[in-house]
């Protein structure tokens, strides 16, 4: 087969060369994977209670720890949430180390387990914004989350369609989240560039967890209202089969290990401890 019976429009035919096959296929290299979770407004109302109830009397300022400017009014905070301590904060802590450990195991394949170490609440008002940032974590690898649990009506009730713009000062991405893991502009997408931003509207009950090296910044809006939100990072714990997929030696010892009889292995467990 020569390049003229590839280039033409005709199906190429048959020819006495039968040895030229072309193979065809597809690489992605996918940049980032999120969970989505929407709870309902009962677990939602939930969390808000315990919030009004507990978390704005208590008035733990977190602010000192957080670069979020959020300031404009006379409520506008960023508080300590508890994780123990309460028997709501132990309940809703599994719920979310639930579902982070569902991400990095089923979305990621990997066999470790997440756990929440530090949450906070951000109750923002017109005016404030966060500007772009990412968290830390204990571990090598790290999640981040939010819950949006209040959002003002201004931004709830706005949807936008395919044809939203941001033309005319038109306001469509007030008090929305932004979550970069690029330098691409939206133009470079008309360049064959993968897109590298995404802009998510506020959802009362919509729970986010994403790799916490995400770049994310939230937009101000200036109508009355609040909107507040729920933020986790959590630490990663691998299991000794995931640490040895990225070390020999790890590797060479469970390989060694498994050649061990019970009974052996039982007495190198008691030498270990």
């Amino acid at each position: 087969m020569k390049l003229a019976d590839l280039a033409g429009d005709i199906p190429p035919s048959k020819s006495a060369d039968e040895n030229f096959e072309a193979k065809m296929q597809l690489k992605t290299w996918p940049a980032l994977r999120m969970m989505v979770v929407d709870f309902p407004k009962s677990f939602i109302d939930e969390v808000n209670t315990f919030i009004d109830d507990v978390v704005i009397p208590d008035n733990k300022d977190y602010g000192h720890s957080l670069i979020g400017q959020i300031r404009q009014d006379k409520n506008s905070k960023q508080l300590g949430f508890p994780l123990e301590g309460q028997e709501f904060a132990v309940e809703f802590k599994k719920v979310l180390n639930n579902c982070a450990t569902a991400y990095i195991q089923k979305s990621l394949k990997r066999e470790s387990v997440a756990e929440a170490f530090e949450a906070w609440t951000v109750h923002s008002y017109a005016g404030d914004y966060n500007p772009r940032h990412s968290h830390g974590c204990n571990t090598m690898a790290g999640l981040s989350s939010l819950m949006w649990l209040k959002v003002p009506d201004s931004i709830k009730n706005l949807k936008p369609d395919s044809d939203a713009s941001l033309h005319h000062a038109s306001g469509v991405i007030d008090g929305w989240t932004q979550f970069s893991w690029g330098l691409h502009s939206s133009q470079d997408i008309f360049r064959l560039k993968e897109q590298t931003q995404e802009a998510m509207q506020p959802i009362e009950g919509r729970f986010l967890i994403w790799p916490n090296w995400l770049d994310h910044e939230v937009f101000p809006f200036f109508s009355e209202g609040e909107r507040r939100t729920f933020v986790a990072n959590f630490n990663i714990f691998d299991s000794m089969e995931e640490k040895q997929k990225y070390s020999n030696v790890l590797k060479e010892h469970l390989e060694q290990r498994n050649s061990l009889s019970p009974k052996d292995r039982k007495m190198e467990e008691k030498v270990i401890s």
